[in-house]
């Protein structure tokens, strides 16, 4: 399913305002073979290699283990979250040897004295989730999500809601369907924010040049003038070239753009979207020690005498 992030009056896009660091922060949990999963604002983020982010429904590659939210690959030594031993077609082991990890196996970490690796329980094979001490499937349809009712706690296509007084993996994304992880949706669809406790749910509203969805929301590339607390309204483009950030101050641009105030002479600020990245440009979001991030070949760097962070 191709899906696409709403945007709202506080719309995301990967960049943001130039200093601020850009904050990914999903917890380990796509399905089977899956190498991007959602992030903020329908981002797509790198998951499920080795070394990388479990990618949603705590999958990694190739048979890999996820642990505390990272991807071990299949023959990698488990070191993290109480696992030990060899990672195994998604198995790791316990402190005396023992499987664990995988479907119908015990739960890793634990109390050492009863054998765990110490920590809190886990499991560490894809689709996995820890229940009673014993780790069962999760994240398929119907199936118990995997984090707790967190975004990406499903398989692509599916997200967590509330199913015969719990909580299961159901359909989402489609016209009609609750959205999906970060606010998602089938393209040329948009993931409408009523309000009053009822839930976000995917419509055929907020294109460019269109009536926003309820909520002020639009689709990728827009948002929403002229609403009135969150009712009417006209979604225009923003995050382009010299176009308005996405979401106002503290808004966010496309890639190799950022997000700059531009304070006028009444006092008002207002903002706008200008090129990042390239040598004497302003860095882009996204690095680290509250610096941004360049285009290959160049670093991001405070200039001699200070001022803005820029690339060289």
């Amino acid at each position: 399913m191709n899906v696409s992030p709403s945007r709202t009056g506080s719309g995301n896009r990967w960049s943001t305002v130039l200093g601020l660091g850009l904050l990914l922060s999903v917890a380990g949990a796509c399905g089977g073979g899956s190498t991007t999963k959602v992030g903020p604002g329908g981002t797509t983020v790198a998951c499920g290699g080795s070394g990388q982010i479990c990618c949603a429904a705590n999958a990694c590659n190739g048979g890999g283990c996820c642990e505390a939210g990272m991807c071990t690959a299949s023959g990698g030594a488990c070191t993290g979250a109480g696992t030990s031993g060899m990672c195994t077609a998604g198995s790791c082991q316990t402190a005396t040897g023992t499987a664990c990890g995988n479907v119908s196996q015990v739960c890793c970490g634990g109390s050492t004295s009863d054998g765990g690796g110490g920590g809190p329980m886990t499991c560490t094979a894809s689709g996995t989730r820890c229940s009673g001490g014993t780790c069962t499937a999760c994240g398929s349809r119907a199936a118990a999500c995997c984090g707790g009712g967190a975004d990406n706690s499903c398989g692509s296509g599916l997200s967590c809601q509330g199913s015969d007084g719990g909580m299961a993996c159901e359909s989402c994304g489609a016209s009609g369907q609750p959205c999906c992880a970060a606010d998602t949706c089938s393209t040329g669809l948009a993931c409408a924010n009523p309000g009053g406790g009822v839930p976000r749910t995917c419509m055929s509203c907020g294109a460019l040049n269109g009536a926003c969805c309820p909520g002020a929301v639009c689709q990728t590339g827009g948002r929403c003038t002229g609403d009135l607390m969150g009712m009417g309204g006209t979604c225009t483009a923003c995050g382009g070239s010299d176009q308005a950030c996405c979401g106002g101050l503290g808004g966010t641009c496309d890639t190799g753009f950022s997000c700059r105030a531009d304070p006028g002479g009444d006092g008002a600020v207002t903002t706008s979207c200008k090129a990042c990245g390239s040598a004497g440009q302003p860095c882009c979001a996204g690095g680290g020690f509250g610096l941004g991030m360049c285009n290959t070949g160049l670093t991001c760097g405070m200039p001699d005498g200070g001022g803005a962070a820029t690339c060289r």
